[in-house]
C-alpha cells in the first residue's frame, strides 16, 4: 500500500535528476527517476506516479511528445515542465496540454516544491472522482436488465404513465421496479437518481 505520494523525475542530466530527487525527497516524498523516456513509459506499464516532474528535451522525443501520448492513451498524470531549453511558444503549448506549470532551470526550490504539491492534489481530486464514477457503475450493476430501463426512463424526468407506455408495461409494474431501484440503490428521490446515473456516465463527478 502506498504510504507517501510517489512523484517520476524524468530528465537525462544525471545532476539535475539528483538534485530534484533531493529536493523533493527532503519534504517526505517518494521519488523515482528515469533518464529517458522510454524508461519511463517501461515502468509506467507497471506502476503510476501521483506525479511526472518532466524536462522537455529527451532523448528519444520531447516532455510534449510524452505528455501527448499519455493523454492519448487516456492516461493523464499531473505534469510539471522543469526544462532548460524551453521558449515561449514551448511553455504555452505545455499549459494548453495541461501542465500544472513550466519552470527553466534551475528552478526556484520554492517555486518547485508549489508545483508539484499543486500537481499532487490535482491528481489526489481526479482519484476521488475516479472513485466516484466507479462506485456509480457498481451501484447500477445491481439492478436487472428491466429496471435499469425503468431508471433510464425515470432519469429523463418521465412521469410512471410515460414510461408504462413506453416499455410496454403496467403503471404498476414501472411503481415496482422502481421502488426496487430505490431500494437497491440506496436513493430517497428522483433526484438522487439522476445524479448517480449521470456519475456512473463520468458526467457528474460530484
Amino acid at each position: 500500500m502506498e504510504t507517501r505520494p510517489r512523484v517520476w523525475i524524468v530528465d537525462d542530466d544525471i545532476g539535475i535528476r539528483d538534485a530534484l530527487s533531493r529536493l523533493l525527497r527532503a519534504t517526505a516524498l517518494e521519488v523515482e527517476t528515469f533518464a529517458s523516456a522510454q524508461a519511463f513509459l517501461d515502468r509506467f506499464a507497471r506502476e503510476r506516479p501521483r506525479c511526472v516532474v518532466l524536462d522537455l528535451a529527451l532523448p528519444e522525443f520531447t516532455g510534449l511528445d510524452l505528455l501527448q501520448f499519455l493523454h492519448r492513451r487516456g492516461e493523464p498524470v499531473p505534469v510539471v515542465f522543469v526544462s532548460g531549453t524551453g521558449d515561449v511558444a514551448s511553455s504555452v503549448e505545455a499549459m494548453k496540454q495541461g501542465a500544472i506549470d513550466f519552470l527553466e532551470k534551475p528552478a526556484d526550490p520554492d517555486a518547485l516544491l508549489a508545483a508539484v504539491m499543486r500537481a499532487l492534489a490535482l491528481e489526489a481530486e481526479w482519484r476521488r472522482t475516479r472513485d466516484r464514477i466507479d462506485e456509480a457503475a457498481r451501484l447500477l450493476e445491481r439492478l436487472t436488465p428491466r429496471e435499469r430501463e425503468v431508471l433510464d426512463h425515470v432519469a429523463q424526468g418521465k412521469a410512471n404513465k410515460q414510461i408504462a407506455a413506453d416499455l410496454g408495461m403496467s403503471e404498476k409494474t414501472v411503481k415496482v421496479h422502481r421502488g426496487r431501484v430505490m431500494h437497491k440503490l440506496g436513493s430517497t428521490s428522483v433526484v438522487d437518481l439522476v445524479h448517480l446515473t449521470e456519475r456512473a456516465a463520468g458526467l457528474d463527478p460530484g
